[in-house]
């Protein structure tokens, strides 16, 4: 049905079924000096999952002598991108001196980005390219064997057991799968947009994404301090406890955390009149002896009143200026369930969402003075 190879092994680890050359695209038209562009025109095969898109757009840029970026897109449909506030469209002259050479093969399509220095690649060649309407996949061979990380999962040893073994991350992209080690990028919606860092140093690298994307703010001394930080305190008084039995010792810390424990049912931006009372109170005491507090949300805002009956006011100023994120019809709010019961999710890709969201900050902050914010599950 898929059209793969099928080859049974002695091992039950090693997949049967794997794809052949005749799947993926074949690239059409030529690669220039200073950048590429081509259309990459998929092979006769037979499909995953459907809705293949047949002609694809790849385009890359040599931005600086250690950057290079490339990008598949659809030509004839605009897909989701997601927006980046700092990334802004590369409009300069083309790097010279690169410290990298890019290869493009054109049948089977596959891309290869070579350090001049040592020969070490980034390589896509290792499988097809899969580009349909909800099914997105890229390979990219890994040029060593020893892989360390990865978190979410148990590991036995420190150095990675690549044997067939495949390591999901993040939203369960697989890490690596195959007789090499490999990347695997899935998605389900959306472009393929990749940018290719080649630092001398792991510490080069960092300073080279973070030239392109932004240097993030000087974190505040304190927040490098000892901090106390669990789920589960049933009332305030609790949390007086453990501060008290500290400072009684003279154990020094300097930052105390509530979790959803504080709020009243679980609600953003409200603190529990009852368990979590003197709240505001015990604020302003940490900070008097040097201390901060941080407190916790969770972005997934009640539809229900509160407890008295009366409006959760979060929720009807944001539906009010219509920030939740939305139903594929693009006007039905999307409900969840999440800590609080039924709820709805902020779109900060609006605008008018983050404006939302720092106003009802500093709506609380005037009824609690906490220092910091944990936001979470979003």
């Amino acid at each position: 049905m898929r059209g793969c190879c099928w080859s049974p092994q002695n091992e039950t680890s090693v997949p049967w079924c794997f794809f052949s050359n005749s799947h993926g695209y074949e690239v059409q038209g030529g690669q220039k000096k200073t950048r590429f562009e081509a259309t990459l025109m998929r092979l006769p095969s037979p499909s995953l999952f459907g809705n293949d898109i047949q002609s694809l757009l790849l385009t890359g840029e040599y931005q600086t002598a250690n950057r290079m970026r490339f990008k598949i897109t659809d030509p004839n449909n605009k897909r989701y991108e997601v927006p980046h506030e700092h990334v802004k469209p590369f409009d300069g002259a083309a790097a010279s001196n690169l410290n990298y050479e890019v290869n493009v093969i054109q049948n089977p399509f596959g891309i290869t980005v070579t350090r001049k220095s040592n020969n070490n690649m980034f390589n896509t060649t290792i499988g097809p390219l899969q580009y349909a309407d909800q099914y997105l996949q890229l390979s990219i061979r890994v040029p060593s064997s020893n892989i360390y990380g990865v978190g979410e999962h148990v590991h036995t040893q420190y150095r990675h057991d690549l044997n067939w073994k495949t390591w999901p991350i993040f939203t369960r992209d697989a890490f690596p799968n195959g007789p090499a080690p490999a990347v695997t990028y899935r998605t389900t919606g959306g472009i393929l947009d990749f940018y290719i860092f080649l630092g001398d140093t792991p510490e080069q690298v960092v300073r080279e994404y973070l030239e392109l994307i932004g240097r993030p703010l000087m974190p505040p001394y304190w927040s490098l301090g000892f901090q106390i930080s669990r789920w589960g305190y049933g009332s305030l008084d609790e949390v007086k406890a453990v501060v008290n039995r500290n400072r009684a010792i003279g154990i020094p810390y300097d930052v105390q955390y509530t979790d959803i424990d504080y709020m009243e049912d679980k609600k953003d931006f409200t603190y529990d009149k009852q368990k979590f009372q003197d709240l505001p109170n015990f604020a302003v005491d940490l900070q008097s002896h040097g201390q901060k507090y941080i407190i916790i949300l969770d972005p997934a805002i009640s539809i229900y009143n509160l407890r008295n009956n009366t409006p959760y006011e979060p929720y009807v100023r944001g539906q009010n200026l219509k920030v939740w994120i939305n139903e594929s019809d693009g006007e039905t709010k999307l409900v969840g369930e999440v800590w609080p019961g039924l709820t709805v999710f902020p779109d900060f890709t609006n605008p008018i969402c983050s404006t939302w969201w720092a106003d009802e900050c500093k709506i609380f902050f005037d009824q609690v003075k906490y220092d910091g914010i944990w936001i979470v599950r979003q």
